[in-house]
């Protein structure tokens, strides 16, 4: 198979001379063509990169435009120069990743050919890791596999084989910086594009002082989604709060069922409101069965809530209808995002997505 080597690089230091002078006579790895994306380095950094410029592929800007733009920039270099490679592995260069690494992640790749998966190198970090490292990653990862369904162990490594049949769609995603890495994952998620993950060393040099990964800035980016649903969410949860007060209320003197119809109306409202907020703001997909199946979700949350609040107004009185309706609807939250997530504002089945990549 033909392989391509990817490796952006942001004002790096001799690990990126020495990674390229490694890969080029290693018996696996040197007939692979080698791809180096200057992201905007600074002229402080040309002498390291006209060290290696004779062996590889090398590009350039003048402005630092992040991570996600420096893979960008190569895939549509190997799409456009490099017609005949089968996929591409990204390596980081600052010495994380190792040569025997990135030859069992290519191995993979070739023994799971057929299946046209996504290889990740992923790390352990039960390890000696640094603090920042091990508590961004895990939390990442719990917050993934809780929000997204996504269930891997490594969610930022750079270290992947991606088939060249997925590098068009991959240029679509949003995102220029490290948070482009995240919407790739999220990407193979929503298509059903099979993981591999092959375990790696978990190297971290001068405890990753070295690493351009902006803790805040960064991480509010790779969690956008989630937290884009919270508001749309909490949004929608106080339009059906205050039009369900409002309705217990006006009907206070009715004798008919107050609670049911409360809940239905306020959540049929408030419901026409949510939908629309996360197929255009969280989302962003979403086919003409959508709203058929979201309303069927809300009819489903409808008669949760109104009986689980019935049952605990004729056990507790004392309490507050609407305080009661804020705590039973906080815990269907949870089960709204994950149904949303994976079976309502989703996309095609395996099969059809295999059969559109396919050249």
């Amino acid at each position: 198979m033909n392989f391509a080597i990817l490796i952006p690089s942001y004002q790096p230091d001799f690990k990126l001379i020495e990674l390229i002078n490694t890969l080029i006579v290693d018996d696996y790895l040197k007939k692979c063509p080698i791809i180096v994306i200057d992201d905007g380095s600074g002229s402080g950094y040309k002498k390291i990169f006209s060290e290696i410029e004779k062996n590889v592929h090398f590009i350039t800007y003048q402005e630092n435009r992040g991570k996600g733009y420096a893979l960008k920039t190569g895939f549509t270099y190997i799409l456009k120069k490099l017609d005949f490679i089968d996929a591409v592995v990204t390596i980081d260069g600052d010495g994380q990743h190792t040569i025997r690494d990135t030859v069992r992640c290519l191995k993979s790749y070739e023994t799971n050919n057929k299946l046209k998966p996504v290889v990740l190198g992923s790390r352990n970090f039960e390890d000696n890791v640094p603090l920042r490292s091990k508590f961004g990653n895990l939390m990442t990862r719990d917050i993934l596999s809780f929000s997204m369904g996504l269930n891997i162990s490594d969610t930022q490594t750079g270290l992947r084989v991606i088939p060249v049949q997925y590098l068009n769609k991959l240029l679509e995603l949003n995102g220029e910086r490290y948070e482009y890495e995240m919407q790739m994952l999220l990407f193979l998620k929503e298509n059903n594009i099979r993981i591999v993950e092959v375990p790696i060393d978990t190297i971290y040099i001068d405890e990753n002082n070295s690493s351009h990964f902006n803790p805040i800035k960064d991480s509010l980016k790779i969690y956008s989604t989630f937290l884009k649903f919270i508001i749309s969410s909490s949004s929608s949860f106080i339009v059906d709060i205050s039009v369900f007060a409002f309705l217990i209320f006006l009907l206070r003197n009715f004798s008919i069922n107050t609670i049911f119809l409360a809940s239905f109306l306020s959540r049929f409202i408030s419901s026409l409101f949510n939908f629309f907020m996360n197929k255009a703001f969280v989302f962003k997909k979403g086919d003409k069965t959508s709203l058929i199946k979201y309303f069927l979700l809300v009819i489903i949350q409808i008669t949760m809530s109104a009986s689980f609040v019935t049952i605990i107004n004729k056990v507790l009185p004392q309490f507050n209808l609407t305080l009661v309706k804020i705590l039973v609807d906080v815990f269907l939250f949870i089960f709204s995002y994950q149904i949303q997530k994976k079976y309502i504002f989703t996309k095609k089945s395996e099969n059809q997505i295999v059969k559109k990549f396919k050249n």
